[in-house]
């Protein structure tokens, strides 16, 4: 191939004039000129193209994640409402729970009565309540934080938020049990004693004291028994032990008369709650 941009000879021999031959070189290179800016031109357009696609679909992606990250934000202020909810609700729960007693006074005196040996005497029998209550801790204040101003509307003014209100704690309770009976012998207290450790409504069950104690000239052991009430008491074993100490004490009953041997008298007091 000749370069274009070779100028011609004069010496050639050639019947066209010089003139001629210029401007057919000349126009020979622009051509060529025009062609490579076009290429180029073509290229850069489609350089263009192709990133102007690219950033089309790089922009609707990221309109998609934006609008799955605001649907999932939603979701996440409706999961924060509803944790804040749910502890709320756990919060009334315990207070609730705490105000109601897990062991009726009604299945602790027949867990007491019911385990009594049958010569035994029930002087009284007393509930004591304690009451504890949690203390909640304060929010700290840091050296730096700014006064605050309390207005005459009892609100808080200044730079710092509002200090957060005390959060209410369940209170605990606990129930202490006394018996007080007699009895003849000493035996009937051992074995009283030992069965109201086997209670699933009591724990903690201690003797205070047996003295003896003369009585229209009867002999008696007059004893002290202290208990706690368990907080958490299963109520199936306790109906199961109810169930299982009538059963038990209606067959001896039942034993005893059939074998002819009467049933010794007693006195159950009930001295408090």
């Amino acid at each position: 191939m000749s370069n274009p941009f070779r100028p011609v000879s004069p010496a050639s021999s050639s019947f066209l004039p010089e003139d001629y031959i210029a401007r057919k070189t000349e126009t020979r290179v622009n051509v060529l000129i025009l062609g490579l800016f076009a290429l180029v031109l073509g290229g850069v357009v489609a350089a263009f193209v192709v990133t102007n696609r690219h950033w089309h679909d790089i922009h609707t992606r990221q309109e998609n994640v934006n609008e799955q990250w605001s649907l999932e934000g939603a979701k996440m202020e409706q999961l924060k409402a509803l944790e804040k909810q749910r502890a709320q609700m756990m919060e009334k729960a315990e207070i609730t729970a705490a105000l109601v007693e897990r062991v009726p006074r009604w299945a602790v005196l027949g867990e007491v009565a019911l385990r009594m040996p049958q010569e035994m005497r029930l002087d009284s029998m007393a509930i004591k309540c304690t009451r504890t209550d949690p203390v909640a801790a304060l929010p700290a204040k840091g050296p730096g934080a700014a006064p605050l101003v309390r207005s005459l509307t009892d609100k808080v003014m200044g730079s710092a938020p509002p200090p957060e209100k005390p959060k209410v704690l369940a209170p605990k309770f606990t129930y202490a049990l006394t018996i007080v009976g007699s009895t003849a012998k000493n035996t009937d207290v051992a074995d009283f004693l030992s069965s109201l450790k086997s209670s699933p409504a009591l724990s903690g069950v201690e003797l205070t004291y047996i003295r003896e104690l003369k009585e229209k000239e009867r002999e008696l052991r007059k004893f002290e028994i202290l208990a706690q009430l368990r907080p958490d008491a299963d109520t199936g074993k306790l109906a199961a032990s109810l169930q299982k100490l009538i059963s038990d004490r209606t067959a001896s009953v039942d034993g005893g008369k059939a074998a002819g041997v009467p049933e010794a008298p007693g006195a159950v007091e009930k001295g408090g709650k």
